[in-house]
This record gives C-alpha cells, structure tokens and sequence, in this order.
C-alpha cells in the first residue's frame, strides 16, 4: 500500500476520471445513456473510465491497483455544490468496495476486461441534499477481473438486474463504502456568481477558482468547520432574536456589536463577519457598482439554512435596490473574512490567499461563497459513511444556546437599558462642551473599520482570477 499512498497525495487522482471518461453498457442495450441527476433522493448518475495513454506515475498506479491484494484500496470522495468543492483522498476496505463494484452483476468490470483494461476507475454521483444542487461523489480504484470474479460468487440474478432501482445500483452501493483513512484533501472556493450545470455533471467545470486550501492533516477541517459552526449558529441566533423583537431590537442592537471574531480553540483558524449595517450606509456606492453590472453577471436565487440579513436588514436594502441589488450583494460583495495561521497548521498548501505577515494569511468571502462552504463542511459532517469517528469540535454544538423568550425579554431589556444610559451620557457631554468628540464621515466607516483597502472590499464580479480552471 506503500506505493498507492504515496502517489494518492499527487492530484492525479482528483483529474484521472477526466482523462478517460467512458459510458458503461445498459443490460439491455448498446450503450449506457448519461444518468441525469432526478430529483428523487434516491437516484444517482454513473460514470467510469478506464486508462489509455497516461503518464508512467498514473500508469504505475493502475497497473499496482490490477495486481492489488491488500485490505485497502484508495477511493476520492467528493463534496460539492454551486460555491465549493470538498474533495478527500483516502482509503476503503478492499472486500467492501468489491462488493459495491459486482452489485451490478459485473457487467461494470466485464466490459473493462474485455476492452483490456486490468484496472477499473469508476465513479458514481448521489444527490447531497435537499437543496438540488449538492452531490457526493464516489470514485473507486478497483482490480477489474477481480471484480468481476466476486461478482460472479454473489450470483446476483437477472430479475434482481432488471428492477426499476437497477440503472443506480452501483450510485447506491458506492455511496456507502466507508471512507476509513484520510490521506489527504483539497477545499476549493468558486469564483462569485458560479452556478454548475446539474443536466451536464460528467464534464469537469470550467470555473475560475476563487481560493484553494489542500492538506493531509484532518484537524485542518476540524478547526476550519469550528469557526464556520460557530458563526453559523450565532447567525441563526441573531436572526432569530431579530425577527422576533422587530426592527427597535434590531436597531438598537446595531449600537452595541462589534465586529464579530469567530476563532477556533488553538487560533489557527479565525472568522471575521463584516458590518452588515455598512452596506447600507454605503448604499449609494453600491447601487451604482450593481446598475453597472447588469447584463454582465449572473445572479443566483439566495437561500440558506446557516446565513442571511434580518428582516429589517432585508427591507432597507430592497427599498434601495430592490431583490435583484439583495441577491447582487449577497453574491458579490466580501461579508467575511477567513484567516488562517501556517505555523500553527504547518501542512498547508495556498492558493489565491493574501499574506498578512509571516504566519497569516487571508482571503474574503462574499456571504454566498460563505454559506456555500457551511453547506459542504455540513455534509461532510454529516456523511456517517466517510471518517465515521470524525468529531466537530464546537462548544456550541456540545453546550447549546436556548433561545428562549426569557433570554429575548432579558436580551432586550439590557439593550434598552444600556441605551437609556448612553442617551443620558450622550447629553451629558453635549452640555458640558461640544467638540470632544471626534467625528468620522460616514462614507468612509465602511472602508475604515477593517482597515481594508477599498480594492477589496469593492464587489468581486470584476476580480480578475488567474488561477487554473477546474
């Protein structure tokens, strides 16, 4: 297994399937036709290759993968959706993903066999969630005539083939192969305003890439899902305390916040939120990026289960704009930024991050690349058959918030209060002198706070994006 390890942490894996693509045979028919993605959550696409004319490390690969008799054998499982890609090298037990690959009565393994191929690549695409537009993807590298042999031992009938699940039997089965070793993975952040082609999932995306971060340690999800978790939950607790007391709680609690620091527990990975109230103090500027983008970008319908504006947030900025300037802002202006620290995670590869000093570096995310990422990191976290023992570490998760209307009334309470008192001080000065407080001009507050070059927090539809297309 020593060789399959050492060449599953090249990217050879992450592209093979791209390289040769080919079609599986229907049982009744000449040709398999593209499984298109249904609805239904029971249903899948297939897909698997085999190797014509590749270079001697990828040879070398599937040539050990034919000869392989060992208890592990190497699998690429994959998370994405329209923002993100979550892609995880590892390995699975070598008797199970037999078993997954013959469940279609070999017919996958004979036609590699018989087309030369001593080494099968195949892959499978399951649904991911409810939202339709998240797969999960598994790709299997597997001894061919030795699947074929098991499957010839499970002695699967025809009346077993030919019923109405049979077209997904592989989907079904691959999809529940445990991952049980992470050897390493890769997290890739779209370009803003990317949307995939759910009637087209065998073609790779064309796609700028906005950001990518690559590692063999596990802890580097942990830390980097501990911070996403965080704010997520304190999203969806604000909301929900603002939606509840209407705009005077949500105007009020402006006053007090600050911006918001999400940190996991070692300090390798940190999460700021953005001011949302700046957005519409710098509204203005905005509305003019957004008129002169029109009929150049493509927006996406917002939603998420993790991230979005308060009512009141939401109607302010639909009186300025309208919904399409909401969906502008939510798809292309930065909300948040992400930071991580290289000497403490020290197995880290970056691409399209900004060096802030010698340990950390950062990237901005707009808040739909941000919920993107929430929806990835949830499903693998909640994928039992992938690192079953993986564990997120989040004390909100352990020691949950109860929101309860005692917490609302006394939430509210103490806002008011410490308004009535900052009224009080406020007059206090204002008669003993004017001037001891320094005044800022609001058109700049946006920019300031951050200390955040206006290149940056400008709407990303123009960033020109010079990293490879995937």
């Amino acid at each position: 297994m020593s060789l399959l390890h050492s060449l599953s942490h090249s990217s050879s894996l992450f592209s093979l399937h791209h390289r040769h693509r080919h079609r599986h045979r229907r049982r009744s028919t000449a040709r398999l036709d593209r499984l298109l993605l249904p609805p239904s959550a029971a249903a899948a696409s297939c897909r698997g290759g085999h190797p014509r004319a590749l270079p001697s490390s990828e040879q070398e690969f599937l040539e050990s993968i034919a000869d392989s008799d060992e208890r592990l054998l190497p699998c690429v499982r994959t998370y994405e959706n329209d923002a993100a890609r979550l892609g995880l090298v590892g390995a699975v037990d070598f008797g199970q993903a037999l078993t997954a690959a013959a469940a279609d009565g070999g017919e996958a393994a004979r036609e590699h066999v018989e087309s030369g191929a001593r080494a099968m690549v195949v892959e499978t695409v399951y649904p991911g969630g409810a939202d339709g537009r998240s797969t999960v993807s598994t790709r299997l590298f597997l001894p061919a005539r030795k699947v074929k042999e098991k499957a010839r031992k499970l002695k699967i009938t025809k009346d077993m083939l030919g019923s109405p699940t049979s077209s997904n039997i592989l989907a079904m089965t691959f999809r529940q192969v445990v991952v049980q070793q992470l050897w390493n993975f890769q997290l890739v952040l779209f370009h803003p305003g990317a949307e995939r082609n759910m009637e087209d999932l065998e073609s790779p995306r064309e796609v700028p890439v906005s950001f990518a971060l690559s590692s063999s340690d596990e802890q580097v999800i942990s830390m980097l899902a501990e911070v996403v978790c965080t704010s997520a939950l304190q999203s969806t607790e604000q909301l929900v305390l603002d939606n509840a007391h209407g705009e005077i709680f949500s105007a009020v609690s402006q006053w007090f916040r600050k911006p918001r620091r999400f940190s996991s527990k070692d300090s390798s990975v940190i999460l700021w939120k953005l001011f949302e109230n700046e957005m519409v103090e710098n509204a203005t500027i905005l509305l003019e990026q957004f008129s002169a983008s029109k009929g150049k970008i493509r927006l996406r319908k917002p939603g998420s289960k993790f991230f979005g504006w308060t009512r009141a947030m939401q109607s302010k900025l639909e009186k300025i704009g309208g919904p399409d300037f909401c969906a502008w802002l939510s798809e292309y202006v930065p909300a948040y930024r992400l930071q991580v620290d290289t000497q403490k995670l020290q197995d880290l590869k970056l691409d399209g991050w900004r060096q802030l000093d010698e340990s950390m570096q950062e990237v901005l995310l707009t808040q739909s690349q941000m919920a993107g990422l929430a929806d990835i990191l949830d499903l693998f976290y909640e994928d039992v058959y992938t690192l079953p023992t993986k564990e997120l570490s989040c004390d909100m998760v352990v020691n949950p918030t109860v929101l309860s209307n005692e917490k609302w009334s006394s939430s509210l309470l103490k806002m008011l209060s410490l308004a009535f008192v900052g009224v009080i001080f406020a007059v206090a000065l204002k008669a003993s002198g004017h001037g001891f407080l320094p005044q800022f001009a609001k058109d700049k507050r946006y920019l300031d706070v951050h200390e955040t070059p206006p290149s940056e927090i400008d709407s990303l539809h123009d960033e020109p994006s010079d990293q490879a297309k995937v």
